[in-house]
């Protein structure tokens, strides 16, 4: 009877420790989700900080394209107003961020742009911002797999039902 009553208390023990490390393990994933995700919304903040300046930097020298700098300060806004989570700035993150190349583009079209320091400096921030936003993405998207395999692998998808632990959105904005 002692032997059996060990036997219980031991299964019991060792379930309600594996129910601890997996609900510990979810919590551990959705904040490294949030906190990935802060890096990519800090980063595409600052594309949108550059966003101005590149435009009065080309409208000197390309002043008849304005049509591409409009849609440019158009998708820009877009993005700034979309909710800050991955699903939702997804879409017009991508749009702004074809625009931009866009207008880095005429670089090509107009030599004079690579005589102006303003606008050089602008594009060559822009490309760093747009390589760590793609480092940011590629991590945030691997952890937001991790938190994701474990809200539907068994038996951490009984925590997570229980706890209101939910699946996070992938940020794909290209």
């Amino acid at each position: 009877m002692i032997n059996l009553l060990i036997a219980v208390v031991v299964v019991l023990g060792a379930l309600a420790l594996a129910y601890l490390l997996s609900f510990n393990r979810l919590v551990a994933a959705r904040q490294v989700v949030a906190d990935s995700w802060a890096t990519i919304d800090t980063e595409l903040e600052r594309r949108h900080a550059l966003i101005p300046p590149l435009v009065e930097s080309v409208r000197g020298a390309a002043a008849h394209e304005r049509r591409l700098l409009d849609d440019l300060v158009a998708k820009e806004r877009s993005a700034a107003q979309a909710a800050h989570t991955a699903h939702a700035r997804s879409e017009p993150e991508q749009q702004l961020a074809a625009a931009a190349r866009a207008v880095v583009a005429l670089r090509e079209r107009y030599p004079a742009l690579d005589t102006q320091q303003n606008f050089l400096t602008l594009q060559h921030e822009l490309a760093m911002t747009e390589d760590r936003i793609g480092a940011a993405r590629r991590f945030y998207n691997i952890k937001v797999a991790e938190l994701n395999r474990r809200t539907e692998a068994f038996p951490s998808n009984l925590v997570a039902a229980r706890h209101g632990f939910e699946r996070a959105a992938y940020f794909d904005p290209d």
